[in-house]
């Protein structure tokens, strides 16, 4: 199981089709990864086509759908692990992230610290870039004035909101500074998704912002 899952919330927002397009991505990686976060949207889902075919009335009360959930609960169900996307080099990689990595994607060093992959996302608003980190590197210390969503793809890493494995979902701290730092053993590869850019917070590095801003790195 899981340690961290995606909010409750943005799974009902990935189920009514909500989302956005780069947010939804961090959330179907994350279910492809984890079985019982899985489970959630198809409750989700089966909740709201039971609504739509008037099966709990038209307008159900909260015990009407209350109901409903405990029908649907009552039904054991484990969702099957959902296959990897199986390209060489990228064998840690879920089916659906396997679209956005364009063949003969390599990995680019940035600011010294850390490997990138940039991945093309429709929409403007978000960054979404795989990530990997030595064991023991860490990413700059930053913080967020918007949202953002992390995936652990291999390894793991830590940060002060915790200790994040393979499949967990962390939610960005906003404006609170982090400085995730990947755990021994294998390299710690992640899928990030970035609304707006991020602003550095070191003693140098923040002169650096403005090129952040503008993606320049």
């Amino acid at each position: 199981m899981s340690r961290h899952l995606a909010p409750e919330e943005l799974l009902l927002d990935y189920s009514s089709g909500a989302l956005s397009h780069a947010p939804s991505l961090a959330v179907a990686v994350h279910l492809a990864l984890v079985p019982e976060a899985r489970r959630t949207v198809e409750l989700l889902d089966a909740v709201g086509g039971a609504l739509l075919e008037n099966e709990c009335a038209a307008l159900p009360d909260d015990c009407g759908l209350e109901r409903a959930m405990a029908r649907l609960d009552s039904v054991a169900c484990e969702p099957p692990a959902l296959p990897s996307a199986r390209r060489p080099g990228f064998e840690w990689a879920p089916t659906p992230l396997a679209s956005y990595i364009r063949p003969g994607s390599g990995w680019r060093r940035i600011l010294g610290k850390f490997d990138e992959i940039r991945l093309e996302v429709p929409g403007d608003a978000y960054r979404a870039s795989l990530v990997r980190l030595e064991p023991g590197h860490s990413l700059p210390e930053h913080k967020h004035s918007g949202y953002e969503y992390t995936v652990c793809l291999q390894g793991g890493y830590t940060d002060a909101t915790g200790s994040y494995g393979v499949g967990d979902f962390a939610v960005g701290p906003g404006a609170e500074r982090h400085e995730p730092i990947a755990d021994p053993g294998e390299p710690c590869i992640a899928l990030i998704i970035v609304e707006t850019p991020i602003v550095l917070t070191g003693p140098w590095r923040r002169w650096l912002n403005p090129l952040v801003s503008r993606h320049i790195i």
